[in-house]
């Protein structure tokens, strides 16, 4: 009994950190199972994914992230792949073309025959995002209120997309500006 009781815990909740200062996550995924982050499709292949693709499985502005990515060669980075059971998804980011270590955009690729297959494009101001527990992604962007500088936006948004009958669904959206919820 005492072995069940100190396994529970309580829900410690989503807490959005700056990408300054980010937290470890308490269930991070192994990506290492994912395997290499170029396999099976390279940078080109998935470009052209993107490219012609955008606008079918999308959130936010697509059609902009498709222009960049065709646009900018050295926008588009692999990221940590993830799995989803045995399905395995590459994730790549997009950086904005004037300020490179800004990303404006990640994209995550699947298999389809052969193919590589666009699933969903998230895009969003100074966005990170990361493979989350039990083949989620989770997209984190930078929130601005009026009159804030590029460098230190007032807040957070946080959103986890799940595979669900084969799609990446939004779940819910967690907002911190300016201290609060």
């Amino acid at each position: 009994m005492a072995l069940t009781v100190t396994a529970c815990g309580p829900d410690r909740g989503l807490k959005v950190s700056p990408e300054g200062n980010p937290s470890p996550s308490l269930f991070a995924p192994n990506t290492e199972a994912a395997g290499q982050a170029n396999e099976p499709f390279s940078l080109d292949e998935v470009r052209k994914a993107i490219e012609s693709s955008s606008g079918i499985a999308v959130t936010g502005s697509a059609t902009e992230t498709a222009k960049v990515v065709a646009d900018c060669e050295d926008c588009l980075k692999f990221a940590s792949p993830f799995l989803s059971g045995e399905q395995k998804f590459q994730l790549v980011t997009v950086a904005n073309p004037k300020q490179r270590n800004e990303i404006i955009a990640g994209a995550v690729i699947s298999e389809q025959r052969g193919e590589p297959r666009l699933e969903l494009i998230a895009t969003g101001n100074q966005l990170k995002v990361s493979p989350g527990r039990n083949g989620t992604l989770v997209v984190q962007e930078a929130m601005f209120a009026d009159g804030d500088k590029a460098c230190c936006p007032s807040g957070w948004s946080v959103q986890v997309f799940r595979l669900h009958d084969g799609r990446f669904e939004p779940g819910q959206r967690f907002t911190r500006l300016n201290g609060e919820t």
